[in-house]
């Protein structure tokens, strides 16, 4: 059965070799422009996602500040409910700061504890609990549908490297948005998207009807993407 899911572009920021950080450790790279337009892209969806580790190495408030729009929701992909305490997206608004979208954590059922589940939702984090993959993860096509039964239609997907190997690797990405740094990190560091199969290059997912703007110093990206048959 197909479930209903939202659109869903991934939106990230990389180094013209296809590194996003080094490990364990967070790498700015997009330009000042760059930063504006992920924020517009952020009021231009419902719903902007992220996986637990991105919240932990990157913490991230995932709101919209660099422009004028609505707050969407905030969503963290985490199987075993690992968000930590110190989270910012966690933190009441306040401070001058702008009010925020609602947070939902996604777990897996059978990892999430009952402890930590009752700790987010202290904090004020909706939590729902979904089927696990084999390897223990949350199973995207029943995340899509609960964010769907919420009124998501339009999901912006922010990272980190895992999450959007993971939504490329089920094709459940329809665009996508990639601010290109003209930076090289080497191969110690972290790739936006992880291995996705041994399909040759003419099998190879690509972007359809590209289109190219400047940001800054910074190139942007943008198209359809295309599966292989």
């Amino acid at each position: 059965m197909i479930l209903p899911r939202p659109l869903v572009t991934l939106h990230f920021a990389q180094t013209l070799d296809g590194r996003i950080a080094t490990p364990g450790e967070r790498v700015a790279l997009s330009t000042p422009a760059g930063i504006e337009h992920a924020h517009r892209a952020r009021a231009d969806h419902d719903a902007v996602l992220v996986g637990a580790r991105t919240v932990m190495i990157d913490d991230p408030l995932l709101t919209v500040r660099a422009c004028a729009g609505p707050q969407p929701m905030r969503v963290v992909l985490a199987s075993a409910l690992g968000v930590p305490d110190r989270a910012r997206l966690l933190a009441a608004s306040g401070n001058g700061q702008p009010a925020a979208g609602r947070v939902l954590v996604v777990g897996a059922a059978g990892r999430a504890t009952d402890g930590a589940r009752a700790r987010l939702e202290e904090r004020g984090a909706e939590v729902v609990l979904v089927p696990a993959t084999d390897c223990g993860r949350v199973s995207l096509p029943h995340a899509l549908a609960e964010l769907h039964a919420r009124g998501v239609r339009r999901l912006l997907v922010e990272g980190g490297g895992i999450v959007l190997t993971s939504f490329l690797r089920a094709r459940l990405a329809d665009r996508a948005e990639v601010e290109i740094a003209p930076r090289l990190l080497g191969d110690t560091a972290i790739p936006a998207v992880g291995a996705l199969g041994e399909a040759p290059l003419a099998s190879a997912i690509d972007l359809r009807e590209p289109a190219v703007e400047l940001l800054g110093g910074n190139v942007l990206l943008r198209g359809d993407i295309g599966y292989p048959d």
